[in-house]
């Protein structure tokens, strides 16, 4: 069943128990009053027609006869009945209302009730009155027939006018509903605009209550949504990007590859050629190992790993220590400056980290220049006074494949996979990667560590 239903049938019974009741309290009241007045007319008549019977001293033969003779000089004296030791004297009502009554035996008061009789509702009144000192019970009886019509007409005009609120307060209830739920429906029309995929779909807000803040918190929804989606494209993009840019990078060693092993396997070539091709095939080869390997690095740094605290000083000596031979090669010296001091680290991955930025800063380096590798202020500071790095490439340089130049990259013997690993692996020891350089100045990078102890 719809909302809109189960509110309109919830307000109706609501409002038709409410008219329901409300309608039977005024009827009780009315009819209370009804036949509260009805008692005070019938008391005013008893009074008067006791008044009309005068008590006087007669023989006990002629009382009985002048009781009947003052009772039927009553007005409307077929109301009224007369009786003496359980004998009716006049009795026109067809029913004996004494029994009935409960008249006090002591004193002379008037008694009323009231019963229903032969399907009718009737008031009796009655009283002991004395003549002669002979004790008469006189009871008057008051239909009314008259109140119980009157109470069901007035009963038909309740329900009448309970009818007509109740069908004003639904047509009401409907109108002001379906202006209420209008924005629910205009919510759904774009939920499902966005199912088919509308990103930018939005719900237009014009009012604050709680179907506006219900819409507001819709729209924030659907930009977060919009943006999730904008973030998988782009992961998306980024990921067939990392396939294109490794195929590429893959064509080249694996073409130099196949030539150099065709040219020794097809061609009769000098000694001198055979040993070039062959230092050829191992140089390409070394080069798709290392891809390789940090493919994989940068693969398994996707969980978690095992942190131990050790000293810096070891670390940054291993990583010169590694990178020994390409300084040879370029004639570039590395200083290492270090205070004692530990942290949490995987040593390996982070010696990998530090090599992969020393042979960057030495591939941007000129040949007798200096790079310095530091540990200081919680901080593992690698600085080169090469060429730098312009800044708007600063924030890419650490995407996977990326090269600020990507063709003297290539000559050097880059993949673009350094600076993403070495990020990735800071990022796995809860570190931060800071990048300063300026062009023709050099470049400094810092990885800055939160759990440092000396």
């Amino acid at each position: 069943m719809r909302l809109k239903t189960r509110i309109l049938l919830c307000a109706c019974t609501l409002i038709a128990v409410a008219v329901t009741v409300c309608c039977t309290l005024i009827l009780g009241i009315v009819r209370e009053q009804m036949h509260s007045d009805a008692a005070e007319k019938a008391e005013e008549a008893f009074i008067e027609a006791r008044r009309t019977i005068s008590s006087v001293d007669l023989d006990a033969d002629v009382i009985d006869t002048y009781m009947i003779y003052k009772v039927h000089d009553v007005d409307s004296s077929d109301a009224f009945t007369l009786s003496r030791d359980g004998n009716y004297l006049i009795n026109n009502v067809g029913f004996s209302p004494d029994s009935y009554m409960n008249i006090n035996e002591d004193y002379r008061e008037s008694n009323q009730v009231f019963v229903r009789v032969f399907g009718k509702n009737v008031l009796l009144t009655g009283e002991y009155v004395y003549c002669s000192n002979q004790r008469f019970r006189l009871t008057m009886v008051t239909d009314l027939s008259g109140i119980d019509r009157d109470m069901r007409a007035l009963a038909w005009k309740c329900a009448g006018v309970g009818a007509a609120v109740t069908a004003l307060f639904f047509l009401l209830t409907y109108f002001l509903l379906s202006a209420s739920l209008r924005p629910v429906k205009k919510l759904q029309s774009v939920a499902r605009r966005i199912a088919g995929g509308d990103y930018h779909a939005r719900i237009a807000v014009k009012n604050r209550d709680e179907i506006g803040l219900l819409a507001e918190d819709f729209n924030t929804m659907a930009d977060a949504v919009e943006q999730s989606i904008a973030e998988l494209k782009e992961q998306n993009a980024r990921k067939q990007q990392f396939i294109n840019d490794l195929s590429h990078e893959m064509k080249t060693p694996v073409t130099s590859l196949l030539l150099n092993s065709e040219t020794l396997t097809t061609r009769t070539v000098s000694d001198e050629d055979r040993q070039r091709a062959l230092l050829r095939i191992n140089e390409q080869a070394k080069w798709i190992e290392r891809l390789s390997q940090k493919l994989m690095q940068l693969v398994m740094l996707q969980g978690s790993i095992e942190l131990v605290s050790s000293p810096v000083r070891p670390l940054l000596d291993a990583a010169k220590e590694t990178v020994a031979d390409s300084l040879a090669r370029a004639q570039i010296s590395l200083i290492v400056s270090c205070e004692d001091r530990s942290i949490q680290m995987d040593f390996d991955l982070l010696r990998s980290a530090l090599v992969n930025l020393i042979e960057n800063a030495i591939k941007a380096s000129d040949p007798q220049s200096t790079i310095e590798l530091i540990g200081a202020d919680n901080q593992i500071i690698v600085c080169d006074h090469g060429r730098g790095i312009p800044k708007e490439e600063i924030e890419r340089i650490t995407e996977p494949f990326y090269m600020v130049d990507r063709s003297r990259s290539k000559k050097l013997g880059g993949s673009g996979l350094g600076l993403a690993l070495v990020k990735q692996i800071v990022d796995a020891h809860h570190a931060e990667l800071r990048i300063e350089s300026e062009v023709g100045v050099g470049t400094s990078i810092f990885i800055r560590f939160s759990d440092a102890k000396r």
